[in-house]
């Protein structure tokens, strides 16, 4: 009887204590950031949710940014719930300072994705991230990007065909995304998935939508921060659901690859980037291991192709709603397919116009919004303050984009600011991140927007609709809420 009371007194007792050990921690961690950024003024934050209404991800939230770039000297801190805080660079003073070092990606905001991703090249840092790079650069080399363009085509020409047969308004970023999905398994893995030909949404680009949701839905609520209580909530199983469907998608196109190497003699075909990843060894023979490989498909088959889904749809919509911007990249496509049939490896090169709208495209809305580090060391800016070993901070490219100290007319689409070059350089503009961490995939992405935006003005008229338009939120990149419908008419 003594022992049992002796359980039901002291354990309760143990727990408080453990708990208000904890408690006491999480102070110490608040105090200690206010503490370390003194010298950063910022917009005031709910003792709860931080400045989670000030971050949301909404349009209006993206363009609030935009003003605290001249209320806080270009950076200020963004708390996340009561506990957690970045400081948010939101100028280019402030920015290319950030983003000239090698400092590792935040944990906080992309441990969130990591069972999604695993350990890709997106979330490595130190010689891990130094390794996986220089193993997959020669993926991207210009050789073999040449050899993708048959596939760009092919896929570009198939979602083409869909259009051409619609007879209602088009929401193309669905389209979009699966045309570049398609091309990304055809190009990168050899995979036919067929994936333009589901009369429904695809099981893939479902979860990639569910995963881009749920993780911008988390980031909201302090609570679900916490592994422990996010995996038994309903969000948190429906996060490891989607993760299983693309984990078991990515594993099969692994197996089919090896079972095809095993049966086909060497030299049979050209290598693809699963290729290059199975047969990649660095200075000591070592390859990469069968999870690093799965980890490098997951990351590249959501970079690779929901970014420029995202790049591409702006695009259209911006070229939809600037008829002159279309009719003048439609002239410039002309000109330069003369009497062929495809468009060449050297015909990009030709692509000003398309070229310069496609970046103004980028610059009011990059696809992705926002990329951040966390500080192995001191930071000083140009202004004499110094950034904290040891914080997160982050840039938020669609402020950088339409800072009106920097661009005139900022939120005008203007295509010929990247024409005259007047306007342009890569302290201002950087749809692709800037520094050391730059987007590996840039002229993978490159190619397949000149080769798609030309082919499509082509053959097709664009317009708006103006009783949909859209609705931009970032959910990891920058989707419109609502889709983004078009009236798309075979010329």
């Amino acid at each position: 009887m003594e022992i049992t009371t002796l359980i039901f007194t002291v354990i309760p007792s143990l727990a408080l204590i453990i708990v208000a050990i904890q408690v006491i921690q999480l102070f110490s961690r608040r105090y200690r950031f206010i503490r370390l950024l003194e010298s950063f003024p910022g917009p005031t934050p709910h003792w709860w949710f931080g400045n989670s209404d000030q971050t949301s991800g909404d349009f209006d939230s993206l363009l609030q940014s935009v003003k605290y770039a001249n209320d806080y000297a270009g950076m200020f801190p963004v708390w996340a719930g009561p506990f957690d805080v970045m400081l948010l660079s939101v100028h280019p003073t402030t920015a290319k300072t950030i983003l000239a070092g090698t400092d590792p990606k935040d944990e906080f905001s992309y441990a969130l994705l990591g069972p999604w991703m695993g350990e890709g090249l997106l979330l490595q840092s130190g010689q891990k991230w130094e390794r996986t790079r220089r193993l997959l650069t020669p993926a991207f080399h210009t050789e073999i990007l040449k050899t993708y363009m048959k596939v760009f085509d092919s896929a570009i020409g198939e979602m083409m065909s869909k259009w051409k047969r619609a007879n209602e308004p088009v929401e193309i970023f669905h389209h979009v995304s699966l045309m570049t999905m398609d091309s990304m398994l055809k190009s990168l893995f050899s995979h036919d998935s067929q994936c333009q030909k589901e009369s429904s949404r695809h099981p893939y680009i479902q979860s990639v939508y569910d995963l881009s949701h749920l993780t911008q839905k988390r980031l909201s609520n302090p609570l679900h921060m916490y592994d422990f209580i996010y995996k038994f909530s309903e969000d948190g199983k429906k996060f490891k659901a989607a993760c299983e469907t693309i984990h078991s998608y990515s594993r099969r196109i692994i197996h089919e690859r090896r079972l095809k190497m095993a049966s086909e003699k060497q030299g049979e075909r050209e290598l693809d980037f699963l290729d290059i990843l199975l047969l990649a060894r660095d200075s000591d023979g070592e390859g990469l291991q069968d999870q690093e490989i799965q980890d490098e498909v997951d990351t590249f088959m959501f970079a690779g192709h929901d970014s420029t889904a995202s790049s591409l749809s702006w695009c259209l919509y911006n070229l939809a709603a600037h008829p002159e911007s279309q009719e003048a990249c439609r002239e410039e496509a002309k000109d330069i397919l003369g009497s062929k049939e495809k468009f060449e490896w050297d015909d990009l090169r030709k692509m000003d116009m398309i070229w310069a709208c496609i970046q103004e495209s980028m610059r009011l809305y990059p696809a992705v919004t926002n990329v951040s580090r966390f500080t192995e060391r001191e930071i000083a800016l140009p202004d004499g303050r110094v950034v904290p070993k040891g914080i997160r901070v982050g840039v938020s490219l669609f402020a950088l984009h339409r800072n009106p100290e920097l661009w005139n007319d900022p939120d005008t689409y203007d295509p010929h600011r990247f024409l005259d070059g007047n306007e342009t350089s890569g302290t201002l503009y950087m749809p692709f991140s800037v520094g050391p961490r730059n987007c590996i995939g840039k002229s993978f992405a490159q190619t397949q927007l000149k080769t798609a935006v030309a082919n499509i003005v082509l053959k097709f008229k664009l317009e708006t609709i103006p009783e949909r338009p859209p609705k931009p939120e970032s959910t990891l990149i920058l989707r419109s809420k609502d889709g983004v419908y078009l009236n798309v008419t075979t010329l």
